[in-house]
């Protein structure tokens, strides 16, 4: 089983080395070489999934920016079509920056930023369409910018179109910054796609008393789901809110209505949609089964330095995921086609967890893990890549109910990530370790958090440990 398969028709070479250092992801969506970063146009269209994706094939750092394409029909095996689109006309000859993807007339589109830079040091965005014209929809034609320039009050840092349609008409949502430099989301309609008009922004700064929310939204995405309407997206530098927005880039979400006839947007408050270090610009799509499936970027801008850059790759998507709101709440569980992965089980049950005794286990670092632990009676940590001198941590704590993520024994990126949990005593984790990617699903994806680790071999241990006492309920590992 491999992640991601290279079509014999794509355009570059694939160096050898990238396929064969320890920390490649085996089950996570990654770039043959170069840069990988924001997941673009996901869309269930004409029996499988496309996902396309920001990438740069000539470095391992930002450029000018090509669309990859993969696409599958399980979610988990991903193969590598030819590029979507390259940077190669005057409105997008320093990138095909991210967007979204659509079918109009029966033939699937692409929605995206033309990204060009002036001699003066400028910019100039548009919002440009490419269509697919053959029947397996792996040849794009670009159709040119839709949406010319920016509106007036606002600068060219004016990008990330993402589309959809209601009530017979089609909308956007295009990420913005204002010329006071807030970031802010914006609002456009269109009766057939190409003539667009600007109806107003609908969120950020200035808007539904919203302060401190950042110089630059970026990736919004706006979607229908269960009796809401759902707001997400990369608000750059907003303040930090307790344990909330450490980060300058950072990630999540508001829940709210939109009314479509005034073009306004009412809210509650913005909330963190993954807890990790390494998690950006989510976008989703709606499955044909009625689930709202999500793809993120697990890396942030200006991260670039990693191990992996040593093999000529660098960042990976995430796992495919599904959402739900329930009681005002964002919920997130890897996508149930994941399941298909599990190879051997192994474990045990009902173990009574001391001070005096912990548990390690060896495990190559490939694998998903499901533990249930009750009556914690003080901090439980479990670490995974546990190599004696170097660890990543999941500690909880019952008394405050707060979960860290405790990266600072991990010789690459070192930092803490904390949040706090609804429960006490008891705590259910679904994690999934891929070679040196961590996605950790906490109580049945009441939060999630999304991280690098840099493991230096290929196999370590899974320790669990306790301050007092603890009885491990269930403990299963599925090696991958």
């Amino acid at each position: 089983m491999t992640s991601l398969e290279l079509c014999s028709q794509s355009e570059l070479s694939v160096p050898k080395q990238s396929h064969t250092d320890h920390l490649r992801p085996r089950f996570h969506l990654t770039a043959p070489y170069g840069l990988i970063n924001d997941p673009n146009g996901f869309i269930e269209y004409d029996g499988q999934f496309h996902l396309f994706f920001q990438w740069n094939p000539n470095a391992c750092e930002h450029g000018a920016k090509y669309w990859g394409h993969s696409t599958s029909q399980d979610l988990f095996n991903w193969t590598l079509q030819p590029d979507a689109l390259k940077p190669d006309h005057s409105y997008d000859q320093h990138g095909c920056y991210s967007g979204s993807a659509f079918v109009l007339d029966d033939q699937l589109h692409l929605f995206y930023t033309g990204n060009v830079k002036t001699s003066d040091g400028t910019r100039l965005s548009t919002q440009c369409l490419a269509k697919a014209t053959d029947e397996s929809n792996q040849q794009f034609t670009k159709l040119g910018p839709v949406i010319e320039k920016h509106p007036e009050g606002y600068t060219a840092h004016f990008r990330d179109p993402k589309i959809w349609s209601h009530d017979g008409l089609w909308y956007c949502v295009i990420g913005a910054q204002t010329t006071e430099e807030l970031g802010q989301v914006l609002l456009y309609r269109s009766e057939d796609a190409h003539n667009w008009q600007f109806l107003g922004p609908i969120a950020g700064n200035k808007i539904n008393d919203v302060s401190g929310f950042g110089y630059m939204f970026e990736c919004p995405d706006l979607f229908h789901l269960g009796n809401s309407d759902v707001l997400i997206g990369c608000p750059q530098g907003i303040e930090p809110d307790g344990f909330h927005f450490e980060s300058k880039h950072n990630n999540g979400y508001f829940i709210g209505k939109l009314d479509y006839a005034s073009a306004t947007y009412s809210h509650g408050s913005f909330k963190p949609l993954d807890q990790g270090f390494e998690f950006y610009a989510p976008q989703t799509t709606g499955a044909s089964d009625g689930r709202r499936l999500l793809s993120a970027w697990i890396g942030i801008p200006d991260e670039d330095e990693q191990p992996t850059t040593d093999n000529d790759w660098i960042h990976a998507l995430s796992l495919v995921r599904e959402l739900t709101v329930r009681n005002g709440k964002m919920y997130q569980l890897p996508a149930r086609e994941h399941a298909r992965l599990r190879g051997q089980e192994s474990g045990f049950e009902d173990i009574q967890l001391s001070s005096e005794s912990n548990i390690s286990i060896e495990s190559k670092h490939c694998f998903e893990l499901l533990l249930d632990v009750e009556q914690i009676a003080s901090e439980f940590t479990l670490k995974l890549a546990d190599e004696g001198d170097s660890w990543v941590a999941l500690r909880y704590d019952p008394q405050t109910s707060i979960m860290t993520l405790d990266r600072t024994q991990n010789s690459y990126l070192p930092g803490m990530r904390k949040c706090q949990l609804s429960s006490g005593e008891k705590l259910s984790l679904q994690v999934f370790f891929d070679q040196s990617i961590i996605e950790i699903f906490v109580n049945h994806g009441e939060e999630v958090f999304t991280s690098r680790v840099f493991p230096t071999s290929n196999q370590s241990k899974i320790t669990l440990e306790t301050g007092k006492s603890c009885i491990i309920r269930s403990f299963v590992k599925y090696d991958y």
